[in-house]
């Protein structure tokens, strides 16, 4: 089964595929919102859970191969920009691991080290929720919901095409890499470079043509800018946006009372011996 069928396959079965879309999209981005403004690690972590609850929910954490790579690839750069961050403290104040590595001069302070932790957080709660939408949400529902708010037609066309389109391209890629690999294309890693790149500029190619055949394609099939829905989505009600305020203003006000109490400088002190 290929990824898009994987990924249509997974929305269609959600058990949130009956929601609607607008009010599924109105309350994680009213979520994401609160959690960056708020200074507090208490926030990001409930927004994370609500997020692992939905995803749970909606498909039972059966995610298909092609997003489980998405998230571990999201999560080896959230690591990395946050363990930058952490080291990159103010020279003002007082170091918990000072040292100079290469040419990099490492300077770990309590405050950076809460802020790197804090914008882990956020970003893996982020990805949780977007996950939960995006796992439960088909392409033609999000695009006739955005028709439904008087979108531009150009956008929702570009919304759909690109979903459509994008699987084709990066199967063809995999489909080179794997004939280079099939005759030694990654021997050394000047030949592996060569092999990325013959890859990256093959598929480069067959996207201009798919993009003449497919045009040529739509036009036979009388194609009008917009794909059909003989099953339309659920319109937001009222509802959603009470639980959506409800929940922002519930986590905004926990923010502000819940601000500095987890230290994690603190709390991994005694591991590193810093305090």
């Amino acid at each position: 089964m290929s990824e898009q069928m994987e990924m249509d396959e997974l929305a269609y079965s959600s058990r949130m595929v009956n929601w609607s879309p607008l009010g599924k999209l109105l309350f994680v981005l009213v979520l994401l919102i609160i959690g960056l403004v708020t200074k507090s690690l208490v926030v990001p972590l409930v927004t994370f859970t609500i997020g692992i609850i939905l995803m749970a929910y909606s498909t039972n954490m059966k995610i298909p191969l092609i997003l489980a790579l998405a998230i571990g690839e999201a999560i080896i750069i959230m690591i990395i920009g946050s363990g930058m961050i952490s080291i990159m403290g103010s020279a003002d104040e007082p170091a918990l691991w000072d040292a100079k590595f290469l040419w990099f001069t490492i300077h770990m302070t309590e405050v950076s080290f809460n802020n790197a932790w804090q914008i882990f957080v956020r970003a893996i709660a982020g990805v949780t929720l977007m996950l939960a939408f995006a796992s439960s949400t088909p392409i033609p529902h999000l695009a006739h919901a955005f028709r439904s708010i008087h979108c531009p037609v150009e956008i929702t066309e570009l919304i759909v095409l690109i979903y459509r389109y994008a699987f084709l391209l990066l199967e063809r890629f995999l489909t080179m890499l794997d004939a280079a690999q099939c005759r030694l294309g990654y021997n050394g890693s000047m030949t592996a470079m060569r092999s990325y790149a013959g890859a990256m500029a093959g598929t480069f190619i067959f996207s201009m043509e798919l993009a003449e055949k497919s045009e040529a394609a739509l036009a036979c099939r009388n194609y009008q800018g917009y794909f059909p829905i003989y099953h339309p989505p659920k319109s937001m009600s009222i509802w959603w946006i009470i639980i959506t305020v409800a929940f922002g203003v519930g986590l905004y006000f926990l923010g502000e009372y819940t601000e500095g109490w987890i230290n994690m400088a603190k709390l991994m002190g005694p591991w590193f011996g810093w305090y």
